[in-house]
């Protein structure tokens, strides 16, 4: 064979033999051809960078002091001068198999201290950094009961308003509490039906005489069966300044841009 072909050859196993999946042949090929080529770069920098990039992964959305970057770069320049400074020159003829270089040049030694010690400085400025989320940080957003008991409490201009069932649904029960200033409201319902979210969905609709002759649509949401009272959050897309009445009708999945109110589930009491 060809000394191209030999070396191809030997990039090919050497691939193979990193990500380990040689079978003994191609082990024994590789160990052969080892002995007439090497590579030609150092990777020592390549191994450090991987390890503090695999590091850095745990870390997503931290912040690194400035301070910090600053004497990364100056390092990283630093080492590149002291090993563009030793390099051979090209009389040498000694290839020595690339796992023997990596291991035995000075500047693998100076990059895995210099990999720990970056590593330690990074545990050390972001200390409530954690590769398992912490339950109570990764926690869904409050619980709609909690926030709208939070808001009632909080917010100086809330409006209660009752909800009164429509035909086949006269056994429900339900009122609506809203604030103009936060622009946040929530829909407590007793008793109503639950829905196939497959088939149908119910929709709210506000009425805000201040915009136009036009309800906004307040979204869409589900009822599950049980028959336990239910915490609706409002998700208006516009700015509502003056609800007079809340409307809530049955929809198709997704709900609907303008109904056409074929089924009135319900609405507050001086709509």
């Amino acid at each position: 064979m060809s000394d191209q072909h030999n070396h191809q050859r030997y990039e090919e196993l050497e691939a193979g033999y990193i990500l380990g999946d040689l079978v003994a042949a191609e082990i024994k090929e590789w160990k052969d051809l080892s002995k007439l080529f090497s590579s030609e770069n150092d990777i020592s920098l390549e191994l450090t960078a991987s390890a503090i990039e695999t590091e850095f992964l745990q870390y997503q959305g931290a912040v690194v002091p400035e301070n910090l970057l600053a004497a990364l770069h100056l390092g990283k320049a630093q080492f590149i001068n002291e090993a563009n400074e030793e390099t051979q020159s090209e009389d040498t003829i000694i290839r020595p198999s690339i796992w023997n270089k990596v291991f035995a040049a000075p500047q693998t030694a100076w990059a895995v201290a210099a990999a720990l010690a970056i590593l330690l400085v990074i545990n050390a400025v972001l200390p409530n950094s954690q590769k398992t989320p912490d339950p109570a940080i990764a926690a869904s957003p409050i619980p709609a009961m909690e926030a709208r008991d939070k808001l009632i409490n909080q917010a100086t201009d809330i409006v209660e308003l009752e909800f009164s069932g429509g035909k086949q649904y006269e056994g429900m029960a339900g009122k609506v509490v809203w604030s103009d200033k936060l622009q946040e409201g929530y829909m407590t319902f007793t008793n109503l039906a639950s829905n196939d979210p497959k088939i149908n969905q119910y929709q709210l609709w506000i009425v805000d005489p201040t915009r136009d002759e036009k309800p906004v649509d307040g979204g869409v949401f589900d009822i599950p069966s049980g028959g336990e009272p239910m915490v609706i959050p409002i998700n208006n897309p516009l700015i509502v300044t003056a609800p007079k009445a809340f409307v809530i009708t049955l929809e198709q999945p997704g709900g609907v841009v303008v109904s056409k109110q074929d089924i009135v589930v319900a609405s507050t009491a001086n709509s």
